[in-house]
């Protein structure tokens, strides 16, 4: 009878682990940048500047008919459609090409 365990003494609770921290941000992985609209935008350092919420921007770089740098800024969060309008509606290039005489961008 001594290989008799009482279970009711044993402990059978889950081994202590310690207990991780949700991520303050979420890590975004770098992608390869496919859009055509990155010929005429360019990433902006986050030590330079960020949207009111910290997130990443990029810049417009069309330069208007007097050499001037258009610097519009959108939040890189990956989509494209405000790029894609501000190209279209403020300097009318669509992904097609030009439509009228732009200046060259940097």
């Amino acid at each position: 009878m001594d290989n008799i365990i009482n279970i009711s003494q044993e402990d059978h609770s889950r081994p202590s682990t310690p207990e991780k921290e949700p991520p303050n941000k979420k890590v975004k992985v770098a992608r390869k940048k496919r859009s055509w609209t990155w010929e005429y935008f360019e990433e902006v350092d986050t030590e330079e500047r960020t949207s009111e919420k910290g997130e990443p921007l990029k810049r417009c770089k069309v330069l208007d008919a007097n050499g001037n740098k258009c610097g519009t800024y959108y939040v890189n969060d990956g989509s494209t459609g405000n790029a894609i309008n501000h190209l279209l509606n403020d300097h009318e290039i669509t992904n097609e090409g030009k439509k009228k005489n732009v200046g060259i961008f940097l």
